[in-house]
């Protein structure tokens, strides 16, 4: 996977303008993992722990709600791909920088990596974004099993994450807080 993502980075202007060549090849390597991990990961509907395809899930399908769907699914995954890029750096997973190295290329793509309903709060003033994992949680059947990275292409599969580390990443996200 650290080829392909090598690969977007050497693409991102040509990918952000819909370039045909590049993006014809971004459709099909993307079909063909997807279709690999149906064929070869076990789980063609998604219920087991091997969940590779959901990274940076957790928080999208929260901030397209928070957001009364003025984020676009791609845009709100955007996003949680940063964030759990982010927030892989800050539990120990990944190696520093290479969280900005993905929130780099997302911007290079074209995404905003940061909309208002990512600071939407309860009445207790709790982010309403962290509801986002009991939810995922629910969503997988009871486990909650979120996919973060332990380097550029590779996964790693975690069970509980850390409400300060993902307000943590939240601000990083930021613009003009983070880094």
């Amino acid at each position: 996977m650290r080829p392909f993502f090598e690969w977007l980075e050497t693409k991102a202007e040509a990918l952000a303008i819909f370039a045909s060549e590049p993006l014809d090849r971004l459709i099909r390597h993307c079909a063909i993992l997807h279709m690999r991990q149906i064929a070869h990961g076990g789980d063609p509907f998604e219920r087991g722990s091997v969940r590779p395809l959901d990274f940076g899930h957790w928080a999208a399908h929260k901030l397209e709600v928070l957001s009364n769907y003025d984020l676009r699914h791609g845009e709100a995954v955007a996003i949680g791909l940063a964030l759990d890029a982010r927030y892989s750096v800050l539990a120990g997973h990944l190696a520093e920088g290479q969280d900005q190295r993905v929130k780099a290329l997302l911007e290079r793509l074209g995404f905003e990596l940061w909309h208002p309903a990512c600071d939407a709060r309860a009445e207790d003033g709790r982010l309403q974004l962290l509801a986002g994992l009991e939810e995922f949680r629910a969503h997988l059947g009871g486990e909650l099993t979120v996919t973060l990275l332990e380097d550029i292409g590779t996964g790693i599969e975690i069970h509980t994450m850390d409400e300060a580390l993902i307000a943590e990443a939240l601000t990083w996200l930021r613009p003009g807080r983070g880094s």
